[in-house]
């Protein structure tokens, strides 16, 4: 394949996992809802860890079924590549969702897509060149077009501790998808990989799990609802296993602060989501989760997103 043609085939599987995520941010939250009468007096990290386990293991499970037991036999520097990316994503994912009990969800999503600016930031200080113009443009647009569709106040903004945690979080998170691209793991392969991080970050949330537990019998008691476990299978397929398969795998075909543009767009395609899915989730489910208007934010806020992903590819050198 040649690499206009390859750039074009990983653009286009990266933005559908794009949108598998958005979508599956309200299939989170409404596991999270499901999960919360079977964790009564539970702290939040033991709510966010305990949630996430079963989306790793089902991962793991996904690919020994499809690839056999060889797909966890790994060369040392797959397992590099693999433990690296376990860990910033749960360092990540632990500290965003602390930090999302201690703000507002407007402001976490926010501060999230900062991590288009520190994309451009780490591979500039890695080969020592300056980001381009146009990538910085792109990035205010996107840090402008998220403002936008959280609705920030800025008259009651303020970094405290829950926003220092998501900033934090951010910063694992640029780093994970940088290492994406990194020439060390080009060779590795993204399906084993894949699968030792699941099964790596999946072990490190089980321990976070036992060891903030109050009441063992929480543990497994979400586990007789079936509600709960359908609402958890969908969203470890659609927005945590399929996606980062995918990512894991096409990702090195596009430039990383490119790939984080395309990614900001995630917060457009979960708010676009909330305005059909979250009522029937919640009849079915019976949990409380209304759907959201469609506004004039979310308009104007996925436009700016939008804009400046179509400016990176109409002057992306591996797209002309």
């Amino acid at each position: 394949m040649n690499p206009r043609a390859r750039h074009w085939t990983a653009f286009t599987i990266l933005a559908a996992s794009t949108l598998a995520t958005g979508t599956g941010f309200v299939l989170f939250k409404a596991s999270v809802l499901a999960q919360l009468p079977f964790a009564a007096g539970e702290s939040t990290w033991f709510i966010s860890a305990h949630n996430l386990v079963p989306r790793f293991a089902v991962g793991v499970l996904l690919l020994v079924a499809l690839q056999g037991g060889r797909v966890l036999q790994l060369t040392r520097r797959e397992w590099a590549q693999a433990v690296f990316m376990a860990v910033t994503s749960f360092a990540g994912c632990l500290l965003q969702n602390d930090g999302l009990q201690r703000t507002t969800a407007a402001t976490t999503a926010f501060l999230t897509q900062f991590y288009v600016i520190l994309i451009p930031l780490w591979w500039a200080l890695l080969h020592r060149k300056r980001p381009s113009l146009l990538m910085l443009l792109a990035s205010l647009l996107v840090v402008a077009g998220v403002a936008i569709l959280a609705r920030l106040d800025w008259h009651t903004f303020r970094i405290g501790r829950g926003e220092a945690e998501v900033l934090l979080a951010t910063v694992f998170f640029s780093a994970l998808l940088c290492s994406l691209n990194w020439p060390a793991f080009h060779d590795n392969r993204s399906e084993r990989t894949s699968a030792a991080m699941f099964l790596v970050e999946g072990g490190l949330f089980a321990a976070v799990s036992v060891l903030a537990c109050r009441d063992p019998v929480h543990l497994l008691a979400p586990y007789h609802s079936p509600s709960w476990i359908w609402i958890m299978l969908a969203a470890a397929l659609l927005g945590t296993v399929g996606p980062f398969i995918f990512m894991n795998r096409w990702q090195r075909f596009v430039p990383a602060a490119e790939a984080g543009l395309l990614y900001s767009f995630s917060p457009v395609i979960a708010a676009l989501a909330e305005i059909a899915l979250p009522a029937p989730l919640s009849r079915w489910a019976g949990i409380d989760y209304p759907n959201q208007p469609l506004t004039s934010a979310l308009v104007i806020g996925g436009a700016l997103i939008l804009a400046a992903n179509v400016l990176i590819q109409l002057k992306s050198p591996a797209a002309e």
